[in-house]
């Protein structure tokens, strides 16, 4: 019998993540889709492509996702190879899993279906994604360039402002900043290199993590046993930190930007989130809690 890859998604997960998958025939798709919790995922969850859903993948890389609707419907999209969205409003779980019935023999009518006029962006909520994250050389080239681009700005106004061929000052300052601007970004470049080899595996419906200095040093933890996680936010930089309750600290900053990490953390995870914010006026710090 025919066996198809079919995965769950549930409302805690973000885009592109996906459990339990692996190939089932139609009955037990269809066991599949009748055993999910469609009632008690359907409080508070905004009908969109990413949510509670299954999602069936054929062999020429066709999806059929079948999710939630208003009024206790089912929307049921059908994703092409070419990336042609349909949508189809199902009354029932049964009319839907008729459908992916017609999807598993390849006799799906498409003709019920309304076709979307607009396809971009529709591949990655059907997509599973392994949210593997690792130094990105681009990131550091794009940190360095602002920064260069930074010190030349400053250096231009110093020189232009108070240009004066009696000043010897001037050209000495901007000498300083120069080697104080480079030995920075080399400083970057070398927090850069030494973390090339870093390993951080995070998702938000996951709610355990891996992360590791290197491929043969990689530790899973658990989203429960954070303490705390800090931002700290300076001019032209920001430094991640997870501290744990045992008192062990990971730094997962050339991997992951602050923002991207905090969405990891669902509302109700419980996890303090701290904001440090420096300036040259001091710093301001903010704490509220994922409750």
């Amino acid at each position: 019998m025919l066996q198809l890859i079919s995965k769950l998604q549930h409302n805690t997960y973000e885009k592109s993540e996906y459990s339990d998958e692996q190939p089932r025939n139609v009955d037990e798709t269809i066991q599949l889709i009748k055993d999910f919790p469609w009632d008690a995922e359907r409080a508070l969850t905004d009908i969109q492509l990413t949510g509670p859903s299954v999602t069936i993948q054929d062999i020429d890389l066709n999806y059929l996702k079948l999710g939630l609707y208003f009024n206790g419907k089912f929307c049921v999209y059908y994703l092409d190879r070419d990336n042609h969205l349909y949508e189809y409003h199902a009354k029932t779980v049964d009319e839907a899993c008729e459908l992916v019935k017609g999807f598993f023999e390849q006799t799906l009518d498409l003709k019920p279906f309304d076709k979307h006029l607009f396809n971009i962006g529709n591949k990655p909520h059907f997509v599973s994604n392994d949210f593997i994250y690792r130094v990105s050389p681009l990131r550091v080239i794009a940190s360095v360039a602002m920064l260069s681009t930074y010190a030349l700005f400053i250096i231009y106004n110093i020189i232009a402002g108070g240009f004066n061929p009696t000043n010897k000052a001037i050209p000495v300052i901007a000498i300083l900043f120069i080697v104080l601007i480079g030995l920075f970004i080399g400083y970057l470049v070398f927090i850069a290199m030494g973390g090339r080899n870093q390993y951080l595996q995070i998702s938000r419906g996951n709610n355990h993590f891996s992360y590791g200095i290197d491929s043969q040093h990689i530790v899973t933890y658990n989203k429960a046993d954070i303490e705390e996680i800090v931002c700290t936010q300076g001019r032209n930089m920001s430094d991640v930190q997870i501290r744990f309750k045992n008192g062990e600290v990971i730094k997962p900053t050339m991997l992951i930007k602050d923002y991207d990490l905090i969405q990891k953390f669902p509302e109700k995870s419980g996890v303090k989130i701290t904001y440090i914010r420096k300036t040259m006026f001091g710093e301001s710090k903010t704490d509220y809690h994922q409750i």
